[in-house]
């Protein structure tokens, strides 16, 4: 009785940090409205039958819907994310903003739930309040939720294309990896990874699942708007990605030296591929993703501070191991100590005059320094446990 007292009361309190979470961005302003009237406005004019990629259409409706509103863009992402969006574009704006920022929340908080899942095989009631309110005020997840972005999207398909592998349900892991691929530059290794392991273990049903979740949305893309392809191909070729401050290596020697040189460092992730396989088969697909992640974000050809959401995993796993003593003493406070140090600098951040996006190229780099130390002291600690019962 006392034991589920205890996780009644664990479960309470998870549900008032939500609440009091979502109170606080419900009732701020203009919270979550910048981007997503980019990807409403598209969706809108899909759900219309009408083409998502009219720069003229999408500026009358961006401009009558928020005039105060200085520019116009449109969505570059691949067309089928306006189908995952589209019951979104048949509500008024004011009503499916506030239904996405609620959903942004969930999706951060259900992603963090499943990854704990996945590194424990448990939901523990204090650990979850902890990596919950970690994946809540991690910087990237503000800055997704606030904007209105839609990188919630492609974490939680990383992570519960993680959980249908382990699960071996790889037709809804395919599915899920699929939704990852609205943001393919944030994406590419893991997919490419992804392919590799599949042909390797021969669970072909991934890559159908892949497929048809491909296939259904241009099923709905071409019931809705016949016209989508040339369209989208129009707009995508006649717009330069290079143009923005990003928080990539690239971005940063772009912003620094005029240079576009490291534009396209993700190559150099490539010959890493059969290392992280290696991991793939002695650890588990978790752990080699977030390593695939730790590469190939600072290296994407783009990026954002936002996009930097698929790295919470990466703290998920480095929390699990910190929360069960996996590390010795002094290397639990070292790496603990580093993981708050890097959200104090990330906040102090914000305080800062005309901050761009290539700022935020730093953050993958601390988190990878921190991951490989606690992997090291953790196998450390492993190894000297493993001496010590040998003899």
């Amino acid at each position: 009785m006392m034991m589920n007292a205890g996780k009644a009361r664990r479960a309470g309190f998870v549900c008032v940090l939500v609440l009091v979470f979502v109170a606080l961005v419900l009732l701020a302003p203009v919270v979550g409205e910048q981007d997503f009237l980019i990807y409403w406005s598209a969706a809108r004019l899909l759900a219309s039958g009408d083409n998502p990629y009219d720069f003229d259409s999408l500026r009358t409706l961006q401009y009558s819907t928020v005039p105060e509103r200085a520019y116009t863009l449109a969505s570059w992402n691949p067309p089928w994310l306006l189908v995952i969006l589209l019951p979104f574009g048949l509500l008024p704006f004011d009503l499916a903003v506030r239904a996405w920022l609620v959903c942004n929340i969930g999706l951060i908080l259900a992603a963090a739930a499943a990854t704990w899942r996945l590194l424990t095989g448990a939901l523990e009631g204090r650990a979850i309040v902890a990596v919950s309110a970690a994946s809540l005020w991690f910087l990237p997840s503000l800055s997704t939720i606030n904007l209105g972005q839609i990188s919630s999207l492609v974490l939680v398909g990383l992570v519960f294309g993680s959980w249908w592998l382990r699960a071996r349900r790889d037709a809804l892991a395919g599915a899920a990896f699929f939704v990852a691929t609205v943001k393919p530059h944030v994406t590419y290794f893991v997919l490419f990874l992804l392919v590799l392991w599949v042909i390797r273990k021969r669970r072909w049903r991934v890559l159908w699942g892949m497929t048809a979740a491909a296939v259904l949305s241009m099923i709905v893309l071409y019931v809705m708007f016949p016209g989508w392809m040339p369209a989208y191909f129009r707009l995508a070729t006649s717009h330069s990605f290079f143009q923005y401050s990003a928080s990539t290596l690239g971005g940063l020697v772009y912003a620094v030296f005029g240079s576009n040189l490291l534009r396209f460092a993700g190559v150099l992730a490539l010959p890493l591929a059969p290392f992280v396989l290696r991991l793939a088969d002695a650890q588990d697909w978790l752990t080699a993703m977030n390593t695939a992640l730790l590469i190939s974000v600072p290296l994407a050809v783009y990026g954002f501070a936002f996009d930097q959401v698929v790295l919470l995993p990466v703290i998920a796993q480095i929390i699990c191991w910190l929360w069960h003593r996996e590390l010795p003493t002094r290397a639990t406070w070292m790496v603990g100590g580093g993981l708050v140090l890097m959200y104090v600098a990330l906040f102090a951040m914000l305080t800062l005059p005309r901050l761009y996006y290539h700022s935020f190229a730093w953050t993958p780099l601390a988190l990878a320094a921190l991951y490989a130390v606690a992997w090291r002291e953790r196998q450390r600690k492993r190894m000297l446990a493993k001496g010590i019962a040998d003899s």
